[in-house]
């Protein structure tokens, strides 16, 4: 990360992270190993130390980073639900998700909710050690309000799929080390209470030290979990803050629909304005490096796109392919094979559908997807791979090591979880549209209304709250796809059992599936994760939930 290139920083995260761990060995104040709690915070830079470990974390496999075998990272979360497969079997972390099938004891589950509380551990030792430091009060402030900003963004990490979760707002010790869970609903509002408070000590973006938190930043974390609890006027009031202190990135002069949205996704452009909050990698085997960028110099095929998402990103017209004139595809069942490809179905597409998925008839790295021996002898679930995050125009490059950003948060979420929110609230659709129609307005697809009125045959459309809701779930998936959003969609949406039907038919209609995989829905278990097992056989007081028991 970045923020690692301060002099003198790197020993101190490897040794500040050893004294955060969570071994028993911690709770000696007498172990000889660790650091000294009661000692430790005595210097400014033993706190930026402090502040630098807790954006560390966040480099987790399990979190914001990814690696194929092993981790949970953001690509396995986003492919265990309708936006992608895992291609090699059952093992891949996640798998038994969409097929219904998950257990309490699953890896997936206690790998995401120990990545998660890693940072809440670091950011609660932070805020309650750092003012006994000797530094200037502003900055204090600055550094604990950094610190309650990543806090609540773990918190609504958690929450959004664990739902109920034990709410620690200080360093564990052995007396408070078992904690209960504490409902949704009070979690949101402790945290939503904390940003109001700490958010103006936030720096004004463009004024922050390179790789920190910014206030609009904390600002669009407000948002989030406050539109994730359908807190629709603290979500207004929050996101109206960010709007007109970002812009959405364009490439070049902007008439290149595909390559602005593409280009975004570029090492180059990490640091562009549209950019509210990523976590920084720095490539060169320096043991800084993002890994999911890992593509062997040829198509990623571990985890792939469904055809259900590729289906979903409309013509140019606005419309879905089911009813624009401008799709030169069939839909026939049948009509869409490994060795028959229909190359017209991704003719006339959004431009965000060839920046975020290689299909048939586009090139990796000089090849045509299709003719790749993955593809020829391997017959992947899909026909198409992800391309968003990956660097196929770079084979030298095998991205173990690369030095892409990861963004957490885009000036285009902020855009569209704006427009819901208000939307949602009952606002007027000619208050809500123009934040949907700026992010449409970048990849050049027509504005609602002018969508609206196609649809329509030329007459005009009223622009309901319910038209108006499906409009944003669209934009927000194809706009966000790949991001780690999707979980948490579903989830609030109550759109959960819609997605697995949707992947149910996916498999029969277009029969391309190589394992004898099938989605699944058991019911109101299938809505929320499990509590991991391994936490509850050490916490007595943490309950299942009572859908799993």
């Amino acid at each position: 990360m970045k923020l690692n290139k301060i002099s003198g920083i790197i020993l101190g995260i490897a040794a500040l992270s050893q004294a955060m761990s969570c071994s028993d060995d911690f709770l000696q104040k007498s172990n000889p190993n660790q650091i000294n709690q009661e000692t430790y915070w005595q210097t400014e830079n033993d706190a930026l130390m402090a502040l630098t470990a807790c954006y560390d974390a966040l480099q987790s496999t399990d979190l914001y980073n990814n690696q194929p075998d092993g981790s949970f990272g953001f690509l396995h979360r986003e492919t265990s639900t309708d936006n992608g497969y895992k291609t090699r079997g059952a093992y891949m972390q996640g798998s038994t998700i969409w097929q219904g099938t998950s257990a309490p004891t699953d890896a997936c589950f206690s790998k995401y909710w120990t990545a998660c509380y890693e940072v809440i551990k670091r950011c609660n030792t932070l805020i309650s050690n750092i003012d006994r430091v000797e530094m200037d009060q502003e900055k204090i402030n600055s550094y604990k309000a950094e610190a309650i900003a990543l806090r609540s963004l773990m918190y609504c990490n958690l929450t959004s799929v664990f739902r109920d979760v034990p709410y620690l707002t200080e360093p564990l010790t052995l007396e408070t080390a078992e904690a209960p869970k504490a409902l949704k609903a009070d979690i949101a509002e402790g945290v939503i209470s904390d940003m109001k408070e700490y958010v103006t000590y936030l720096p004004a973006k463009g004024s922050e030290p390179a790789g920190r938190m910014t206030r609009e930043a904390g600002y669009a974390i407000l948002g989030r979990i406050a539109l994730f609890n359908q807190r629709w006027e603290d979500a207004i009031d929050a996101y109206k803050q960010v709007i007109g202190k970002a812009s959405l990135f364009k490439s070049g002069d902007g008439s290149d629909y595909k390559a602005n949205f593409a280009d975004l996704f570029k090492e180059e452009n990490e640091n562009c304005s549209e950019i509210l909050l990523s976590v920084h990698y720095v490539g060169g085997n320096v043991g800084e490096g993002s890994k999911f960028g890992m593509c062997y110099n040829k198509p990623c095929v571990v985890y792939e796109a469904t055809m259900d998402l590729c289906d979903d990103f409309y013509c140019t017209d606005g419309l879905p392919i089911d009813k624009s004139a401008l799709f030169n595809g069939s839909l026939e069942k049948g009509a869409h094979t490994h060795e028959h490809p229909d190359y017209g179905r991704y003719e006339n597409r959004d431009p965000r559908l060839k920046a975020t998925l290689c299909v048939p008839g586009e090139e990796w790295n000089g090849k045509k997807l299709e003719e790749w021996a993955d593809f020829k002898n391997n017959k992947p679930y899909s026909t198409c791979v992800i391309r968003k995050w990956f660097k196929p125009e770079d084979p030298q490059n095998i991205a173990s090591d690369s030095g892409m950003d990861y963004y957490i948060i885009r000036y285009a979420e902020v855009l569209l979880s704006l427009a819901e929110a208000m939307n949602e609230a009952g606002y007027p659709a000619a208050d809500i549209t123009q934040y949907i129609n700026e992010v449409r307005a970048r990849v050049g697809m027509p504005a609602v209304e002018e969508a609206a009125q196609i649809w329509n045959n030329g007459a005009p459309q009223a622009l309901d709250q319910e038209y108006l809701r499906q409009i944003i779930r669209h934009e927000r998936r194809v706009e966000l796809a790949f991001e780690d959003l999707r979980f948490a969609d579903l989830y609030r949406w109550g759109e959960w059992k819609t997605a697995i039907d949707n992947m149910t038919h996916e498999k029969d209609f277009y029969g391309l599936w190589t394992l004898a995989f099938s989605p699944g829905y058991r019911g109101p278990q299938d809505e929320v994760w499990p509590i991991p097992q391994s936490e509850i056989d050490t916490n007595p007081q943490l309950e299942q939930h009572a859908e799993w028991q």
